[in-house]
C-alpha cells in the first residue's frame, strides 16, 4: 500500500476522533483510530500487529459498553459526570468541537513537517512514513490540551495510547509487538472507566450532552 493511501486513512480516522462527542465518544474514537491506523500496522508490524490494533479497539467498545452496564446495574449514585465540563462559559464565539478543528487544521503543517524530519529507530526521515502515527497523537493531545470534561480528557488518552502503540511498531526494534500492545491497551482501560463513572449518575445535568 502507497504511503499517500496510509496517510489519508489515518487522516480520516484522526479526522473522526477530533470531531466525535457525546457519550459514546471514546469507543467511538478508539475504533475509528484503529482502523485508520489498521494498515499502517500492517505495513510496520505484520498481520498480528493489525490485529492487536483491532483488538484494542473492539475491547474498547466492550469495556465501554460493559462499564456503564455494570455501574447502571448496581446503582445510580450522585456524583460528578464525566461528560460535564469543569468550566464552562456562558458565550463563546467557538464551542469546543470548533476549537478542536481549528487546532487539529493548524497543526496539519507541523505533522507533515515532522513526518519528513523526525527519524524515528531505523526508519529515515525523508520517507514520510512517521505521518500517520504523527497525525493521530496530535489529534490525541489537542483533546487533551483542549479537554473540558474526563470524557474528553479519556478520548485523547485512548487516541495517543493508539498512534504511540503504531509508533512503537515503526521505530522497530527487538520484538516490538508486545509493547505496542500494551500500550494499546490504555484505549480499553480508560473507555471502560469512563463508562463506569458515566453509569453511576443518577440523574443528567441539566445542559450536559448524553
Amino acid at each position: 500500500m502507497s504511503q499517500l493511501l496510509l496517510d489519508v486513512i489515518a487522516l480520516a480516522g484522526a479526522a473522526v476522533a477530533v470531531l466525535v462527542d457525546r457519550r459514546w465518544a471514546v469507543p467511538v474514537a478508539a475504533i475509528a483510530v484503529a482502523l485508520g491506523l489498521t494498515p499502517a500496522a500492517a505495513t510496520y508490524g505484520g498481520g498480528w500487529a493489525a490485529v492487536a490494533i483491532l483488538v484494542a479497539a473492539a475491547a474498547a467498545a466492550a469495556t465501554g459498553w460493559l462499564g456503564w452496564w455494570l455501574a447502571a446495574r448496581l446503582g445510580r449514585q450522585s456524583g460528578s459526570d464525566p461528560r460535564q465540563p469543569v468550566a464552562e462559559t456562558r458565550e463563546a464565539l467557538f464551542g469546543p468541537r470548533s476549537a478542536r478543528v481549528a487546532a487539529a487544521a493548524i497543526s496539519l503543517p507541523a505533522i507533515s513537517w515532522i513526518s519528513f524530519n523526525i527519524p524515528i529507530g531505523a526508519v529515515t526521515a525523508v520517507e514520510g512514513r512517521l505521518f500517520p502515527v504523527a497525525a493521530v497523537f496530535t489529534v490525541g493531545a489537542i483533546r487533551l490540551l483542549l479537554g473540558r470534561s474526563l470524557t474528553d480528557l479519556s478520548v485523547g488518552v485512548a487516541v495517543v495510547g493508539l498512534g504511540v502503540s503504531v509508533g512503537w511498531l515503526l521505530r522497530g526494534g527487538l520484538d516490538p509487538l508486545p509493547v505496542a500492545i500494551g500500550v494499546a491497551a490504555l484505549a480499553p482501560a480508560v473507555s471502560g472507566l469512563e463508562a463506569w463513572l458515566r453509569g453511576h449518575r443518577r440523574a443528567p445535568i441539566a445542559g450536559a450532552p448524553s
